[in-house]
C-alpha cells in the first residue's frame, strides 16, 4: 500500500482536474453547444449570461461565508497579505478546561514573485480545536506537528475563479515538506461542487494524500447547506480515515451567522469503525470592531475512545484578523441579489 499511495493522490489529481474546466462552447451556446427549441441566438445568449451570473453570486456568496468563517476554502486561494490571531478556551466532560492561543501569518512577496505567499503558522491542538476531527489526529502532520511553528513558501501556479493550483514548501520541527494543492469548482444548476485534492512529502513520515468534496446551495438569502466528504491516505498509516460532514448556515446579517453542523468520523483500522459522531452550533459576530469576532460553540460527541458515551462541551473562540477589508458592501451586493 505504501508504494500505491503517491500513485493515488497523483491519479486524484489528474483524473478530477477536468472537471475544473467550463465546458461551453466559444460561441456563448450552451453547455452542449445544442440550440434551444423556439429561442433565438440573442435570447439563448441571455439565459447563459443570467444562469453565469446567478453562479456568480453563489460562488461569491460561500466565499463570504467562508472569509466570515475564518475557512481555509476561502483563505488558502487568498493571495493577498493577512494575519490572524485566535484566543480559544473549552472544556467538555472528558477534557479539561484549556487555554490556546493559534495564529496564521500570509505575507505576499510581490518582489519574488506576484504570485508567492510566506506563511508563518502555529495551529491549535486537535484535541481542543473547535473542528478537530478523528482525521486530524495527533498521530496526523494537518495538527500534531502544525501545533508547532511552521514556516512554508506557496507559489500560485494557477489562479481562476474555476481552479486553483498552488506549490507548498516549508519546514517544521524536525521535518521539511513538499506537494501541490488543487480546487476546482462545478457547476450543477443550483448546486456547486468543490474538489480540494492535496498531495504532499513530508522527510518523516513519506506521502501524504487528502482529498474532499463538498456540495454546496443557497435557500433564499438565508440559508446555506454544504455537504462534505474527505478521505485520508497516508504512508505512515495503515488506515484510511474518511468522514461525512454536514453545516447548515443561518446568515442573520453582516455581523451575526449562526452554523449547525454534525459529522460522522470514520476509519479503517484496525477494524471498520466510527471513530466519532459529532454535532456543534457555532454563532459567530463581529465584536465591537469590525476585525474582532466572536464564537461561542457548544457541542455534543460520542468519541471511540471513550465508548461512544454522551460528551458535552463548548468552545469560546476571539478572533482579530489584520489586513481585513470591510465587506459590508461585499454583503450588500451579494446577499440582496440572493432575495
Amino acid at each position: 500500500m505504501k508504494f500505491l499511495l503517491p500513485a493515488a493522490g497523483i491519479l486524484c489529481l489528474i483524473v478530477f482536474s477536468p472537471f475544473s474546466i467550463p465546458v461551453q462552447a466559444a460561441t456563448g451556446q450552451t453547455s452542449q453547444g445544442e440550440h434551444l427549441p423556439l429561442l433565438n441566438q440573442e435570447q439563448e445568449n441571455k439565459i447563459d449570461e443570467t444562469k453565469e451570473k446567478a453562479s456568480e453570486v453563489l460562488l461569491n456568496a460561500a466565499d463570504w461565508i467562508d472569509s466570515f468563517f475564518d475557512d481555509g476554502r476561502s483563505t488558502t486561494e487568498e493571495n493577498e497579505t493577512r494575519a490572524t490571531a485566535k484566543l480559544s478556551t473549552g472544556y467538555s466532560k472528558k477534557d479539561e478546561l484549556e487555554l490556546k492561543l493559534n495564529f496564521n501569518l500570509r505575507l505576499k512577496l510581490p518582489r519574488l514573485s506576484s504570485r508567492a505567499l510566506l506563511i508563518i503558522e502555529g495551529s491549535d491542538d486537535s484535541d481542543f480545536d473547535a473542528d478537530s476531527t478523528p482525521i486530524d489526529n495527533p498521530s496526523s502532520h494537518e495538527d500534531s506537528k502544525y501545533q508547532d511553528l511552521t514556516v512554508g513558501l506557496r507559489h500560485f501556479l494557477k489562479e481562476s475563479e474555476k481552479y486553483n493550483l498552488s506549490l507548498d514548501t516549508g519546514l517544521g520541527w524536525g521535518y521539511v515538506y513538499g506537494g501541490v494543492r488543487l480546487r476546482a469548482l462545478q457547476d450543477f444548476d443550483e448546486w456547486q461542487g468543490r474538489l480540494v485534492s492535496r498531495l504532499r512529502y513530508y522527510t518523516d513520515d513519506g506521502w501524504e494524500s487528502k482529498t474532499s468534496y463538498d456540495l454546496e446551495t443557497w435557500w433564499g438569502e438565508e440559508w446555506m447547506f454544504r455537504s462534505t466528504s474527505t478521505v485520508v491516505l497516508s504512508e505512515d498509516e495503515d488506515g484510511i480515515p474518511h468522514s461525512q460532514y454536514f453545516k447548515l448556515y443561518q446568515v442573520l446579517n453582516e455581523y451575526r451567522v449562526i452554523s449547525y453542523e454534525s459529522g460522522i468520523f470514520l476509519n479503517t483500522e484496525p477494524d471498520y469503525q466510527v471513530d466519532d459522531l459529532q454535532f456543534i452550533v457555532k454563532l459567530r459576530q463581529r465584536f465591537y470592531r469590525d476585525w474582532l469576532v466572536l464564537e461561542v460553540s457548544p457541542r455534543i460527541s460520542f468519541p471511540e475512545d471513550y465508548d461512544y458515551k454522551f460528551n458535552p462541551g463548548i468552545i469560546f473562540k476571539l478572533e482579530a484578523t489584520f489586513g481585513y477589508d470591510n465587506d459590508t458592501e461585499v454583503y450588500k451586493s451579494i446577499f440582496e441579489r440572493l432575495d
